[in-house]
């Protein structure tokens, strides 16, 4: 009888025995909310929660599938010890505007889009591949609401990228540019050169736009939003499972670029890019001004080359360690009627020579299961740019510039569900960046005092330091409500310029300008006014009404301070004072949605956002010297993502309104509308296509002077700014060539060629015509799997 006791007691303890475990995104190992579990043997039915855990009645040796809406179907047999660890595959283009898609960037933490306080896009790889984009600068062109004007300036800093009806002039600085989370940031003149951060679009995993200020989390560089370019997503929390892969492309205006992208994975986890290319510049500069006095007999004074190294590793998502290493050359085009007045005909080029480094360690400890954890990251940056300039074949002039900094973070991340069981979670912490050696020697060649043989630099005893504290709180009242506050404190330390030269007395007097006594009779010493501490808040109300719909409110201010070379501008143009902190102050409403048909496996996540944002000592640059602007900017953006089946699309329309108070005109750069629709299809096994078309409305000339009694004119006032257009591009692809791992992809960039040019700049006065924007290109491509 006692035998029959234990077996029944055996046989209802087996019968109740629950399987547990956890499922995590194959490609960014975050965890699954929301996955559907079933037992095969008993029709059990689980769901994971927002961990990714989940329990089910099961036993040892059943069969458990897995199933999530834009995810490829698991079945796993679970095993004695009954603990089951899925990964599920993303299908083609994954769903990357549904609320439960998780990005780092908005919060510099793994959050959905549901709950980031921020105005979000993601772009996958899938994406970037679909539509052909053979460059970082293609893919940025083509992100719904930002836009690109490339001045082809002096620095040789590429393209500067305009949000929200505002970019700066002259350097790139109002964005803040990242890699797998680490800064691109160059401090002599506070810029992000995209010329230097040439990475193979072949790399890229992802990029995470977050459109609107950014200051809480990441300081003063995230002025107008933050663009991460993820390679690897183990950076934040995850590792990148891509294949390993090299490629090459090249069109019809003889550009070349090759690319690799090479990968370990075992306890440590490494990820090596590699990029270099060249492009051709042909460039009719003669087209661009039909004054007598301007000549220019070169026609590749615009080509170049470049050259990108990125590694990226971890040992267990612990240690993190991030480097890259690039350079560029790059044809630039300064004032060319300056140049063509002192020394005639220009037969040779002008060129800018770009290198530098970023070097990036974190440790981060978890402790507590996973309840809280701690994080410190070191940073080493250094940029050098050389400039010459040549005329009849002979070097007339040069200018150089160079900055290095080393940057320290901290932060305690506290989650307070796990901990205390108070839905909250917070996080606080600290960055210190200091500014080592920043310098510039410029000599044009001419008896000009501010273009003497000269120099600007900080004082070799000296340094600018950058403080700032900050603290992060996320409260979930009950389901529906979350409420995210942050708030960051900064300060500038004061510093001393020094200003040189190696010319005579009189001149060297003449052109530093500095009102400090002289250190040596070619020298004079200035001094810049430490910054008082400044908080930048940001408050943000999330209300989910329903699990497909989202209301955010948020409320935030971003501020930037003025670089050092900004600042040496405002002492030799003899202002009264440096200048202040630059402000945005915004408020907006979002609203998310999204439709699931299962029925007919269709997919709709639609994004709406409504803006007003207030800019404070917006600084620019005019020629030689720069200065600050005060306006508003209000606006509409709407972005919708269709998947059904095997077909993208994505479709984005963006109004905005900008305005300068100090003028009746429009602001410059600001177009009021841009539009896209892009469609990506799956034709067969094999074949697929991708058609983009965009919508770029009129963009006004930068200002030619401002006076208090007559306003700001415009640059060419007959032809005071680039027309509307409407941009073509087409792309087909082939993922499988004669059998081999190979695919190929064959398209056409400004399918009508239609002539589409940038406004001209304050940096480039002397056009007539605006520069040549996107012309037709025919390219191909090959990338092959290793």
């Amino acid at each position: 009888m006692k035998y029959w006791v234990i077996f029944l007691i055996l046989w209802v303890s087996s019968s109740q025995a629950k399987v547990i475990g956890k499922v995590t995104n194959a490609i960014s190992d975050g965890w699954l909310n929301e996955v559907k579990v079933i037992n095969v043997r008993n029709g059990a039915v689980a769901f994971t929660n927002e961990y990714g855990s989940f329990a089910i009645d099961a036993s040892a040796g059943d069969k458990l599938t897995f199933s999530l809406r834009g995810f490829d179907s698991e079945t796993l047999t679970a095993p004695y010890n009954k603990l089951v660890y899925a990964a599920l595959e993303p299908y083609e283009f994954q769903d990357t505007g549904s609320l439960n898609s998780m990005l780092s960037t908005g919060g510099k933490q793994a959050q959905t889009l549901a709950t980031t306080p921020a105005s979000a896009i993601v772009i996958s790889q899938a994406e970037i591949t679909k539509f052909g984009y053979q460059t970082l600068k293609e893919v940025l062109n083509h992100i719904s609401g930002l836009y690109l004007i490339e001045e082809h300036s002096w620095t040789g800093s590429g393209a500067n990228v305009g949000v929200r009806g505002y970019m700066s002039s002259g350097v790139n600085n109002g964005l803040l540019i990242m890699i797998n989370g680490v800064t691109q940031y160059e401090d002599y003149w506070g810029q992000f050169p995209l010329t230097r951060i040439d990475i193979p679009v072949l790399a890229i995993a992802r990029i995470e736009v977050v459109r609107g200020p950014m200051s809480v989390t990441y300081g003063n560089q995230a002025l107008l939003g933050t663009i991460n370019i993820i390679t690897r997503a183990d950076t934040s929390d995850s590792k990148n499972a891509s294949d390993d892969r090299i490629g090459f492309s090249f069109n019809n205006e003889n550009d070349k670029r090759f690319a690799a992208k090479l990968s370990y994975e075992g306890n440590t986890n490494h990820t090596l890019s590699f990029g270099a290319s060249t492009e051709s510049g042909k460039f009719d500069t003669q087209s661009l001004s039909s004054s007598a006095e301007f000549a220019s007999n070169y026609g590749d004074s615009l080509s170049g080359q470049s050259f990108f190294l990125g590694l990226s590793s971890n040992y267990r998502k612990n240690l993190v360690l991030n480097a890259n290493l690039s350079q560029a050359k790059k044809g630039v085009l300064a004032d060319l009627k300056f140049a063509s007045e002192h020394f005639g005909t220009l037969t040779g080029r002008q060129y800018a020579n770009i290198n530098g480094s970023n070097f990036s360690m974190s440790y981060r400890h978890p402790w507590k299961d996973g309840a809280g954890q701690t994080k410190m990251t070191f940073g080493y940056y250094a940029h050098n740019s050389m400039q010459d300039y040549s005329a009849g074949g002979v070097t007339y002039g040069f200018a150089s510039y160079r900055s290095k900094a080393m940057q320290f973070e901290w932060e305690l991340a506290i989650n307070g569900h796990q901990l205390y069981q108070i839905p909250m979670n917070l996080r606080l912490g600290g960055q210190s960046r200091r500014a080592l050696d920043l310098h510039t020697t410029f000599d044009i060649g001419t008896d000009a005092p501010s273009l003497a043989d000269r120099y600007i630099a900080l004082d070799h005893d000296d340094a600018l330091d950058t403080h700032s504290l900050f603290f992060q709180l996320d409260y979930r009242f009950d389901e529906k409500w979350l409420v995210d506050l942050g708030v960051r404190a900064e300060r500038v330390s004061g510093y001393q310029m020094i200003f040189g030269c190696k010319s005579l007395v009189a001149i060297c007097s003449t052109s530093t300008g500095a009102t400090e006594k002289s250190l040596s009779l070619y020298e004079r010493k200035a001094s810049v006014a430490a910054l008082a501490t400044e908080y930048t808040p940001r408050v943000a109300l999330i209300y989910q009404t329903n699990p497909d719909s989202v209301f955010k409110v948020i409320y935030g201010v971003g501020a930037r301070n003025p670089s050092f070379g900004q600042n040496a501008d405002a002492i030799e143009s003899k202002s009264l004072s440096t200048f202040s902190r630059e402000q945005v102050k915004s408020l907006e409403l979002i609203y998310l949605n999204q439709l699931n048909y299962d029925s007919i496996d269709l997919t709709i996540n639609s994004q709406l956002s409504l803006f007003y944002s207030k800019l404070d000592n917006l600084i620019v640059r005019h020629g030689l010297e720069s200065f600050a602007r005060t306006g508003a900017s209000k606006g509409v953006e709407l972005s919708t993502e269709v998947t059904w089946r095997r077909l993208f699309a994505r479709v984005g329309f963006n109004y905005y309104r900008a305005e300068d108070y100090q003028m009746d005109f429009r602001v410059p750069a600001s177009p009021h509308q841009l539009a896209q629709l892009k469609i990506g299809k799956t034709l067969t096994d094999e074949l697929g296509v991708g058609v983009s078309i965009r919508l770029i409305d009129r963009m006004y000339n930068s200002f030619s002077g401002c006076s208090p009694k007559e306003g700001c004119k415009y640059i060419n006032p007959q032809r005071p700014y680039a027309r509307k257009v409407w941009l073509v591009d087409m792309s087909f692809t082939k993922s499988k060539l004669f059998d081999m791992p190979v695919s190929t992809q064959f398209g056409v960039k400004n399918l009508f060629n239609t002539d589409h040019r940038y406004p001209i700049s304050s940096n480039n006065a002397w056009l007539e015509r605006g520069f040549p924007a996107e012309p037709r290109q025919v390219f191909m491509s090959f990338k092959y799997q290793l």
